[in-house]
């Protein structure tokens, strides 16, 4: 007569545990033994975890000791009441929310948890998965998103009204450096709302104000889907007062435009309003430099760029965002300039062109142009030329050649920063334009001796891009022009000129061109005039 299978597998693991192996026969006889229409092979206080890991050890025992694998399907179905969520208090925050699902009989690594409907107040569910060798299937864990905190959990409140329709914005105080959460609600009309938060303006202790960020940009016109609620992070990042605005859409209700105000202030010397940095920055300025106007202009400059990034995102646009974020577009840099320029007493203007601002500035009673957002920048890729300053101390006629738009600004009547002069040029200051010149002298000297009173020179940065080598050429042709010149014992003047023309759409001629005449030319050019001067002003 056959031993029942439960009666051979005792027996086998018997042996297994006595001798360590089991004879092929009895394999042969387990492995056609008949399965129990019914049986346990628990005991009655085992739990079902215990059963399959007591069942698994066993086929593991006898395949080891074998060679002959034997699979038995010990995989356990997963159901809800083997896993819970701990927080039952879960608040509406008009983000996705994501309850932690715990169990303390599956092991953590052994399932997984997605999340549907869990954005709206409501019923939402966890649904976890197993597919592990102990654990398998699918179950749903409900959970409930609540409405948000009630007023009375936050320490300010603001309402604005139109018709049955309230909207509140509810605010703890802001802590700088953190992200602030300002939760909007809405109460009246058709409850459908649709809500949008403008860009906040920075007020500083010292009086002025600017909106922190490009208002015109989508994150800042977008309203959101249809809610009964939403809640808005910002984190504020000088002291003094920060002014939002929040607003409200109900469609049905015929409401297009319902504003609420928020002024949040908030102090910490570890987070410094605008003007303190500027202050700051401008003293240490004064020590560093010999005070004069050229001096503490070109130091400003650097330690704008040491402390701003441009924003690729076009997002951050003033000078709160450049010294606190250490990110903005070029209105920052030109709003950083003109505040150190202003708290150091140098007289100094905004241009606009191209879709682009820079700053005019009075040095030593001379306006010149400055590009710091086009300055910013760590390339070397024009030989010996610093990228840095380029743009330090242009002309009109220079920056135009970088922005086109600034003919024309230059060109009215009432301009009033009109920058002829190179005097104050970076390269001109430190030396650099007169050693550029100083390559050209035997070439310029050779047409001067051969008494061409005309000629032009080819240009050594036929390489370079005309917004370069055109701006690189003028500041040349300054120095070249400050140079003394003579032929045949003869004083010269020169009068040199850059000159950029484009051949194609990938190449260019970069030129000097020169008119000369000599001193002799000149008394007798004024001579010649004389007579005429005289009927006309000695009558």
């Amino acid at each position: 007569m056959r031993k029942p299978a439960s009666c051979v597998l005792s027996i086998a693991l018997s042996l297994v545990m006595t001798v360590g192996f089991i004879p092929s026969p009895a394999l042969a006889e387990i492995a056609s033994a008949p399965e129990p229409a019914a049986q346990s092979a628990g005991k009655p206080n085992e739990s079902p975890a215990e059963t399959t890991s007591g069942q698994a050890r066993a086929n593991d025992q006898i395949s080891a000791a074998s060679g002959t694998n034997v699979t038995a399907n010990a995989t356990q179905p997963i159901d809800a009441s083997m896993f819970s969520i701990e927080d039952t208090d879960i608040r509406y925050t008009g983000n996705p929310v994501m309850p932690t699902v715990t169990s303390s009989t599956v092991p953590s690594d052994q399932y997984t948890v997605a999340y549907e409907n869990n954005v709206a107040i409501g019923q939402a569910t966890a649904v976890v998965t197993a597919d592990d060798q102990n654990y398998s299937g699918t179950c749903a864990i409900p959970f409930e998103i609540k409405p948000a905190n009630a007023a009375a959990n936050y320490q300010h409140s603001t309402t604005a009204q139109s018709g049955d329709i309230t909207l509140t914005v509810q605010w703890n105080d802001p802590r700088l450096g953190q992200e602030t959460t300002f939760h909007v609600t809405a109460t009246g009309g058709s409850g459908a709302y649709q809500f949008r938060m403008d860009a906040p303006t920075y007020m500083d202790p010292d009086g002025s104000s600017e909106s922190v960020a490009d208002p015109s940009r989508n994150q800042w016109q977008q309203y959101t889907g249809e809610c009964t609620s939403h809640d808005y992070q910002f984190e504020m990042t000088a002291s003094g007062t920060y002014y939002l605005r929040f607003y409200l859409m109900d469609k049905a209700a015929g409401v297009y435009y319902l504003r609420s105000n928020v002024f949040a202030s908030a102090n910490d010397d570890a987070y410094p309003a605008v003007s303190a940095i500027v202050k700051s920055a401008v003293d240490k300025c004064s020590a560093d430099t010999d005070g004069s106007d050229y001096a503490r202009a070109l130091w400003l400059h650097d330690w704008t760029l040491d402390h701003l990034e441009y924003d690729h995102d076009l997002n951050w646009c003033s000078a709160e965002s450049g010294l606190t974020r250490h990110q903005g577009t070029c209105e920052s840099y030109q709003r950083i300039y003109s505040k150190l320029l202003n708290a150091a007493g140098i007289a100094n203007g905004r241009i606009t062109g191209n879709g682009h601002t820079w700053n005019a500035v009075k040095i030593d009673g001379k306006w010149c142009q400055m590009d710091l957002t086009w300055d910013d920048t760590s390339d070397n890729w024009y030989g010996d030329l610093d990228q840095r300053h380029l743009y330090f101390g242009l002309t009109d006629e220079l920056m135009a050649i970088a922005h086109s738009d600034h003919t024309s600004n230059y060109q009215k009547d009432d301009y009033a920063y009109r920058s002829t002069d190179l005097s104050n040029n970076y390269f001109v200051r430190n030396g650099k334009a007169d050693k550029w010149a100083e390559k050209y002298a035997d070439r310029i000297q050779q047409h001067l001796d051969a008494k061409e009173e005309s000629f032009s020179i080819n240009a050594d940065n036929q390489s370079f891009p005309p917004s370069i080598s055109g701006i690189q050429n003028g500041i040349v042709a300054y120095a070249m022009n400050l140079r003394e010149w003579e032929t045949n014992n003869s004083k010269v003047e020169l009068a040199a000129t850059s000159n950029v023309t484009k051949e194609s759409n990938s190449k260019w001629s970069a030129k000097y061109r020169f008119l000369y005449l000599s001193t002799d030319d000149i008394i007798r050019a004024i001579n010649q005039r004389l007579p005429r001067l005289r009927k006309m002003y000695c009558h």
